[in-house]
């Protein structure tokens, strides 16, 4: 799983069934490095051959990596979900791009993997986001006093799953996350993100631009996501003229505004904070005091903070390869509940 923030690939074994059963067995991170950072923050277009050769090498290293830490051959890992990374996403359009070379995967490691998890969903009406719901939905089980219960996903985009009772789930984005956050502290400071939101809290928010992204945002799409490349240069557009300190906090209370806007008819008992984004104290701090002291991290309730996204799509591949549904009305959209993914088989 690479995100959206664009930080690095998260890589996660799991054994699961497709169903209840989903066993976290060990997981991996590998970084890109800032110069490889620069091809995304730039054009994508322009720097097409050297980003993709990144992206490629980085998902075979943290492969590579993960086996190697678990002890386990490739031939006795029966699928590889991978989702690749999210160059552009727009669903009004019809259309949605996740870059992943599958083809060079299936020659290093000879077994048989998921992709384009989106896409029959984005033909079937949806709009291809979010995919992780019915994970979450299954993995807290065991919280069934906490419901209804608020899984938050601060990527470069947050998107929410709100689950009110056992297998009744809806999931949505919220809006924007770290992305406009690392765009900006990057584009001012060449640094990769402010660690635990250090440069923000000493800002002081702008009412006034706030409330004028709020209103942008909202006029963006009547639907359930959104493209993180539209959310970053409208947030950062509009505060181009304050100080980086006031910019990130603006930006930071626009998100708690808006996580408490879309969150609050579903009355959560407890929000689980999810994602890079939960490390950013001053942005949880916003959240927490918006929805009076509810707000957890995944690490609170046992889980894998960093790993979390990369489980899920190993399970929602093996979902796809047993042509069970991933997406649903109440998550993407798409008029009925659909299988997703495509199947790519080693031959031996």
């Amino acid at each position: 799983m690479s995100g959206t923030s664009f930080d690095g690939v998260d890589a996660a074994l799991i054994e699961t069934d497709g169903h209840y059963h989903i066993k976290f067995l060990d997981s991996v991170y590998v970084p890109y490095s800032k110069s490889e950072r620069k091809f995304f923050m730039g054009s994508i277009l322009k720097s097409f051959k050297d980003l993709t050769k990144v992206i490629n090498n980085k998902h075979k290293i943290a492969i590579e990596r993960l086996l190697k830490k678990t002890g386990f051959n490739a031939n006795k890992i029966d699928l590889i979900g991978v989702h690749g990374q999210t160059f552009f996403h727009r669903p009004k359009e019809g259309w949605t791009w996740q870059y992943i070379s599958v083809e060079g995967l299936m020659k290093r490691f000879k077994t048989n993997f998921i992709s384009d998890f989106r896409l029959n969903d984005i033909n079937n009406g949806g709009e291809g986001a979010p995919l992780v719901p019915i994970f979450h939905a299954k993995i807290s089980k065991n919280f069934i006093d906490t419901f209804p219960l608020a899984i938050l996903n601060i990527g470069g985009v947050c998107n929410a799953t709100i689950i009110k009772r056992e297998n009744s789930f809806q999931g949505y984005d919220v809006g924007p996350g770290n992305g406009p956050l690392d765009a900006l502290v990057y584009k001012k400071l060449k640094t990769e993100y402010d660690r635990d939101g250090d440069i923000a809290k000493y800002g002081k928010v702008d009412k006034n631009i706030s409330k004028k992204i709020l209103i942008r945002i909202s006029k963006l799409s009547k639907e359930s996501s959104y493209d993180r490349k539209e959310l970053d240069e409208l947030c950062i557009y509009e505060t181009r003229n304050l100080k980086i300190e006031d910019a990130l906090i603006t930006i930071i209370n626009t998100i708690a505004d808006l996580v408490y806007k879309k969150l609050k008819e579903s009355n959560p008992k407890t929000i689980i904070l999810v994602g890079g984004g939960r490390k950013n104290l001053t942005l949880k701090k916003h959240i927490n005091k918006k929805f009076k002291s509810i707000v957890l991290t995944a690490e609170d309730v046992g889980w894998d903070g960093d790993s979390l996204e990369a489980q899920a799509f190993g399970y929602l591949a093996v979902r796809s390869y047993l042509g069970l549904n991933i997406t649903y009305p109440k998550t993407t959209g798409v008029k009925s509940p659909i299988s997703g993914g495509v199947l790519h088989t080693f031959n031996k």
